[in-house]
């Protein structure tokens, strides 16, 4: 029941910050458009910009999903979970991180990316010139994402100093990314979605490549 809980309340953050992205998605969207008259490092601001937005919107709602999802599941566990806890465990996250190690990292990557994406995007979008700017306003804009930059840094070091299971935010992310493959590519027998994320996944990476590298002449 603590775990659960614990799935469960930090669905509430990650709902307010999926909320604030989606809302800024929206509302920069014809601001975000690459112009002909664009130099190439703006068009690139505006193209990561987009990207930021979008990544930090779907890794929040990946940790809400992800979160109830193993709620349910650790409320249908029942007695395993007694059993389990009498083994030793002290704490319910390190029953939640013992067990459903994958799950545990999903939850915990997906909202603090999310929050340091929606944060770079920010900066992204500040560090973006606008019509009719004067130097001062440039300068000022310049000082803001100077200390989001500084508040994002603050933020990765206040984590790596409260982890429980890892040493670094650097250590969890190399411990999904050998988790994934094991448990969604590599796994035995083979997973029948596969045949539809495999593809989709591979096809998704083509299209950033591609939209990343068109030039803004292109949609003429």
């Amino acid at each position: 029941m603590e775990a659960w809980d614990w799935t469960a309340n930090l669905g509430a953050p990650a709902a307010l910050v999926a909320a604030a992205v989606l809302a800024t998605l929206s509302e920069t969207r014809e601001d975000m458009i690459p112009c002909k008259q664009d130099p190439t490092w703006v068009c690139r601001l505006k193209k990561g910009n987009r990207f930021l937005l979008l990544s930090s919107f779907a890794l929040e709602i990946t940790s809400i999903f992800v979160g109830m999802v193993m709620g349910t599941c650790l409320l249908g566990h029942g007695e395993q979970v007694v059993k389990a806890a009498k083994v030793g465990y002290n704490s319910p996250l390190a029953l939640l991180h013992h067990h459903h190690e994958f799950e545990y990292l999903v939850i915990q990557l997906g909202f603090l990316l999310g929050l340091l994406n929606w944060l770079a995007a920010v900066v992204l979008e500040l560090l973006i010139p606008q019509k009719n700017e004067t130097k001062c306003a440039t300068n000022m804009n310049k000082c803001l994402a100077s200390w989001l930059v500084t508040l994002m840094l603050w933020i990765t070091a206040f984590y790596n100093n409260h982890l429980n299971f890892y040493s670094s935010l650097f250590l969890m992310l190399c411990r999904f990314c050998a988790l994934f493959p094991k448990k969604y590519l590599l796994c035995w027998p083979p997973r029948l979605m596969s045949a539809l994320y495999l593809p989709s996944f591979i096809m998704s990476g083509v299209l950033t490549w591609r939209a990343f590298r068109s030039s803004p002449e292109d949609k003429d």
